[in-house]
Formats: C-alpha cells, structure tokens, sequence
C-alpha cells in the first residue's frame, strides 16, 4: 500500500488503555494522511478468527499489544528478520490478502533511550518482564551491544525460556537475587504489564533500592510516571516513559504499513501532545 489512506487497528485484551488511537490521530493530522484507526478488544480465544476478517480486507494493518505479541507471529504468513529473531511482533501488514508481521518494539526502544542520550553499546542491561515486549527489550540489548543482558520475571521458567532463545542471565524476582543486578545495571527496562491495571503497583520485590546512575525505562505509560519510575527519580536515576517508546515504534509502524517516513522531529512533537492527555 502507497498511499496514506486506509484503515488500521490495535488489537489486544485488554485494550482500552492504548494511546494508539490518539498517536495515530495526530500523525494522521500532522502528515495530512487519510487514515482511520481503531482499537479492537480481541480475546485470545477469537485472535485466529480475527486475523482470518483482517486477510479478508477488514484493515489494512495492525498494532499488536498484551497478550498477542507471541502468537501472533505464528499465525502471520510471513515474518521480517526481526520479528523471527526477536520471537514476537506488535505489527501486521496486510499485502495481497497475506499477513506479514514485523517488530517495530526493538527499535522503537532503542530510539527512545536515544532521546535521552543513552546507549545500550556497553551496558549492563536488566529486563523485567518476559512476554513479547521483554523479548524486544532483551533483542534491541543483544544487536546494540550490550555487555550484560538479565531477565527477570515473576514466573522465574519463562524467563529462563527467554534467555535461551536470545541470551543473557535469568535472575529470580526476589530482594536477595535481584539487588546486586540492580546495583551493576546502567539501564532497567521494564517490560511486564506491572502498574497497568494498579498504577500503585512497581514490578520490583520489597525493598530493592534503585541508583542515581541508571536509566529507567517503563513501557508503560499509564500513568505517564508509574511508581517505579517516581522511585527511580527519587532516587536521582534518569527515567524514561513509555510514551517514548510508543511513539518510535509507531512511526516505524507507520513506514511499514504505507512507506511514509517521517521527519526525526516529528517524534517529540507527538510526544508532548500525547503527554498532554486526552482533549
């Protein structure tokens, strides 16, 4: 597809919390394309059914989040390099009644730490989460050079899953493994769905303390500042939102879908529209 019109989605359960709709709106506004966008709750249960009306023509293209990113890359027809390598993808492109999937989550990521001047190449890098958006933060660690790589996640297993597909160390989500993580790390990603549905809620165990020389991501961002990143600032470390991230993946989404590129300086523009909120 060429041009900018068309019709495209997000698709995932819950997903009444996207800010897809409104990212999409403003590119739209901004780039003067004609383009509609939606959110559509989608069981796990109905996800196969879904895709079958999407080949059909319901929409042109996808953005996949919580809890799809794995299977849906199973269920595409094809998979660019990243999305095999990374084992998930958070989008889908229609072409010739075909699903190609893609992962913009890797270098949407990257590109976020990058607004804040910070660098994977080198670093010490902790993941918490170990679903499809960990398994994006753990790729964009290993093809930017990271030195170490640590996964850690509530259900200790998938994250031992997930570092013998990608690499790194799996760590136990508790106080005594954990902290001395912490203390090495120069960047903390988090990539579990912890604070969504509790915004008081932080991924971390009881009394894990955070440092004034670490960079701290959240892929959530709703709140804008989670718990775990107001710890973070308390603690003098650099924090990062995840509407950063959102808006990076979204633009590479956006080239994927239909071609357009868009100007560098369009991100922080979207950036601050989105943090403003709805209205």
């Amino acid at each position: 597809m060429s041009s900018g019109a068309g019709t495209f989605a997000v698709i995932g359960d819950p997903v009444a919390h996207s800010a897809s709709p409104r990212l999409f709106a403003a590119i739209a506004r901004e780039l003067g394309l004609g383009l509609e966008y939606r959110a559509e709750r989608v069981p796990a249960g109905e996800l196969a059914d879904f895709l079958r009306r999407v080949r059909s023509g319901a929409y042109q293209g996808l953005s996949v989040t919580l809890p799809h990113k794995e299977a849906v890359l199973g269920l595409a027809d094809s998979a660019t390099a990243a999305a095999r390598a990374t084992g998930a993808a958070n989008t889908l492109a229609v072409r010739s009644g075909a699903l190609e999937a893609d992962n913009t989550d890797v270098a949407g990521l990257v590109r976020a730490l990058a607004e804040h001047g910070v660098r994977l190449r080198g670093a010490s890098v902790l993941v918490v989460g170990a679903g499809g958006a960990a398994r994006a933060a753990v790729q964009a660690a290993r093809v930017e050079g990271a030195r170490t790589i640590a996964v850690a996640n509530r259900t200790r297993e998938r994250a031992q899953a997930l570092v013998q597909a990608l690499g790194g160390q799996a760590v136990a989500l508790e106080r005594g493994a954990l902290q001395p993580v912490i203390d090495g790390a120069d960047v903390l990603v988090q990539a579990s769905a912890a604070g969504l549905s509790r915004p008081d809620e932080t991924p971390l165990p009881p009394g894990c303390v955070l440092h004034r020389n670490l960079t701290v991501l959240d892929m959530v961002y709703q709140p804008l500042e989670t718990a775990l990143l107001r710890a973070a600032r308390n603690a003098g470390a650099r924090t990062v939102d995840g509407l950063w991230m959102l808006v990076h993946q979204g633009l590479d989404q956006l080239r994927f879908w239909i071609g357009v590129q868009a100007a560098a300086a369009l991100a922080a523009r979207l950036h601050a529209e989105l943090a403003r909120g709805p209205g």
